[in-house]
């Protein structure tokens, strides 16, 4: 029989068939929908959050949450914390699971700034944002700013010791010394010091750093033989180590004042001595955690001690965080708050925009805010995170005040502190002025010696050849950026025109393979942009790249093959350039460490170079910390000598890369490098040391000469010719 297609009846069977698998599936993607709208936003914690350390950090992040979830979450979303304990388990674990799970943009977290470098390239490569509360070191300034992918809400150590040091001349210090834990937070005070000290007319007349408080008395005996005005004190937050500086003190005639940063100190000016963590833990395990006092012994603080810590807490932050706490007021608990409230910024913005990068988002919401400041409370935050999802950018007032950033990222527009002061044995209040500035001329007079140009040597300097010496003095991965530098100068002079047997270069080369090298056989000096090694020549590496070859090759002793290396005469021009670390004192490092070029052995050498003719004219550029002392050393005619660092200073790195974990140039170097390779730039070297002044943010370059003017073309000394008789 032949078919004439289905009946009446299973025509309606199947029409109603076909309805009920469009209600199911509408039903589906309508539950799936409703889902994805109701579904938390998740944000991963990377902190110690319990013990001592770890629970008022566990109490701030969770009043955070709870007050934003208060008020509706996210876009009507609750706010879920994905926490971490770093105390209790592997860093490198965890960040590995946040970046794996897709809902995860914003962590809050680390709690170190040597934690935020260790898991900085994971993050930053899968496209997350870091928010630190607690990292403090300026290196992550230098890192970061600029990435949108880590941030703080912590004030930069680098910023807080401006505002000590305005503090100090306001009290009209004029001298100081400078005691340090020896750790990455005290390195931050030790680099940056002198750096401010120099910009306030202060005077820095010693530096030591101490492992052990036992170490504390005779480290500020060393130090008090210079007559400071003031003894500057970083410690490591333990009670004890500012008792043993006071009792130090105690029994000095006429002792310099005492400056505190971050004391736990109360209203009375008594320093408190906690008990150990290992006790403080055993309270916490066995429920006596909110017992009041833990610690037997206290420190009366001096008189007229300058003090800089934090703001007193907002009164309704304050009622609010006490009651839900569960340990004490201590351990960052506004800033912590804080991150998590500029995290669900984030959040917001990249929920408005999801096309968008999360590192997009968070340069945007954070800097670029606008409007009067939105209250902190939980309305106030509700209506800041709903004017961000509809595409506004209001600013939003945290428990530390406004969450607003620099426009180049990472750290705070608006640091918070405060300065105080002993009086009467109470801690007052004693605020100061604070703008943040950009570098004055101080350190630029102090290079030019504030005098004019000495008479030019009467001699006219024939057109002789051009020669270069570049050489980086240290070896290791660590010490990348020194071989990069090195490498870079190497380029530019080659890219000069200048041939390669003018040039003896000195490097390690260790760098293109070691086994941390991500890219073997290659240097970079710009991540992923700039690789200086491939086609470099150099003349001397590994363990010929010492102190006697390179001071051999500068007198004419050192060769290759019989050969020598530096083949300059009386008429030559030659550019020496050095790339390592710096000593106090000015010693250059060599090789691992255990060798040095002292500025008298340096300046010895230029002095036998001129003596037997091996030079016309030279200049000399240094890279290293305190370079500046071997530029008031060397007075040699002819020679004109710019250095990275004034004499009490240290040198920065510049470039990170987070891929390579590890930095790839110094800034003088750097900015040295940008001013030559600019098209229009065709000054003298007075006016190349004068753009590199200005341009290099964290030191202060110096020049010195001695009979030569610094107002000679720099072509000259960067592989022009130059004909005094034209």
């Amino acid at each position: 029989m032949k078919d004439n297609g289905p009946s009446m009846h299973n025509k309606s069977v199947i029409i109603s068939s076909f309805w009920c698998i469009q209600l199911f599936f509408l039903f589906i993607l309508c539950s799936s929908t409703a889902c994805a709208d109701t579904e938390p936003i998740y944000m991963g914690v990377l902190l110690p959050l319990s013990g001592p350390e770890g629970q008022p950090l566990y109490d701030a992040i969770t009043l955070a949450r709870d007050q934003i979830n208060a008020g509706g979450g996210i876009g009507g979303r609750p706010l879920e914390l994905i926490l971490r304990d770093t105390r209790l388990g592997d860093i490198m674990t965890y960040a590995d699971y946040f970046v794996r799970d897709p809902r995860i943009r914003v962590v809050i977290g680390p709690y170190t700034s040597d934690e935020v470098f260790q898991v900085s390239e994971i993050f930053i490569k899968n496209h997350r944002v870091l928010i630190s509360p607690t990292a403090s070191s300026d290196e992550m300034y230098r890192a970061y700013a600029g990435t949108g992918g880590v941030w703080r809400t912590i004030t930069n150590d680098g910023e807080t010791t401006a505002v000590m040091m305005q503090h100090i001349k306001a009290h009209d210090g004029k001298y100081v010394s400078i005691l340090t834990i020896n750790s990455s937070y005290g390195e931050t005070f030790y680099d940056w010091i002198p750096y401010w000290a120099i910009e306030q007319g202060i005077a820095v007349t010693g530096a030591e750093t101490y492992n052990t408080t036992e170490e504390i008395p005779d480290a500020v005996g060393r130090l008090l033989t210079d007559n400071p005005d003031f003894l500057i004190f970083i410690h490591s937050g333990e009670g004890s180590e500012i008792r043993e500086v006071i009792s130090s003190l105690k029994n000095v005639p006429s002792p310099p004042k005492l400056y505190l940063v971050y004391p736990d100190i109360d209203s009375d000016s008594r320093v408190w001595e906690r008990a150990d963590s290992e006790t403080l833990q055993a309270l916490l395990d066995s429920g006596l955690w909110k017992i009041d006092t833990v610690s037997t012994v206290s420190t009366k603080v001096p008189d007229d001690t300058l003090i800089l810590m934090q703001k007193p807490w907002d009164l309704q932050f304050s009622e609010e965080y006490q009651a839900i706490a569960h340990g004490d007021t201590s351990g960052y608990v506004p800033e912590a708050y804080d991150a998590v409230l500029a995290g669900a910024q984030v959040m917001a913005r990249f929920m408005a925009f999801p096309d968008i990068s999360p590192k997009t988002a968070a340069m945007t919401v954070l800097t670029k805010g606008t409007g009067d400041s939105i209250p902190r409370t939980v309305q106030g935050i509700q209506a800041a995170l709903d004017e961000i999802l509809a595409g506004d950018i209001p600013i939003l007032t945290g428990a530390t005040g406004p969450l607003t950033f620099r426009e180049e990222g990472t750290d705070r527009l608006i640091p918070w502190y405060e300065t105080y002061q002993i009086q009467e044995g109470m801690v007052r209040e004693d605020p100061i002025a604070y703008t943040r500035t950009t570098k004055s001329d101080v350190g630029l007079l102090l290079g030019l010696n504030e005098s004019p140009d000495p008479a030019p040597d009467p001699t006219p300097h024939p057109p002789g050849e051009f020669w270069a010496v570049i050489g980086s003095l240290s070896h290791n991965w660590e010490n990348y950026r020194h071989q990069a530098d090195a490498l870079t100068m190497y380029q530019y002079i080659r890219d000069q025109g200048v041939p390669d047997d003018h040039i003896t270069l000195l490097v390690y080369d260790d760098i293109p393979t070691d086994t941390r090298n991500k890219k073997p056989g290659e240097v970079y000096h710009t991540p992923s942009v700039e690789e200086v090694r491939k086609d470099a020549i150099p003349d001397l590496t590994g363990e010929l790249v010492n102190k006697g070859m390179f001071l051999d090759i500068l007198t004419g002793k050192g060769s290759q093959a019989g050969d020598p290396l530096l083949k300059s005469d009386e008429n030559s021009t030659v550019l020496i350039y050095l790339s390592s670390h710096g000593q106090p004192g000015g010693d250059i490092v060599v090789g691992d460490g255990s060798k040095y070029i002292s500025p008298k052995e340096l300046a010895d050498a230029l002095t036998e170079m001129k003596e037997s003719g091996r030079f016309g004219q030279l200049l000399l550029v240094l890279e290293s910390c305190f370079s500046g002392v071997i530029a008031s050393e060397i007075t040699t005619p002819g020679v004109v000598i710019i250095t990275a660092a004034a004499p009490d200073e240290t040198s920065k790195a510049a470039t990170y890369d987070s891929e390579l974990s590890n930095w790839l140039s110094d800034e003088f170097t750097s900015r040295l490098i940008t001013i030559l390779r600019e098209p229009e730039f065709d000054g003298s070297i007075r006016h190349l040391y004068q753009n590199v002044y200005y341009n290099v943010r964290s030191s202060h370059p110096t020049i010195s000469r001695g009979c030569e003017s610094i107002d000679l073309p720099l072509t000259l000394f960067f592989g022009g010719t130059y004909d005094a008789s034209e």
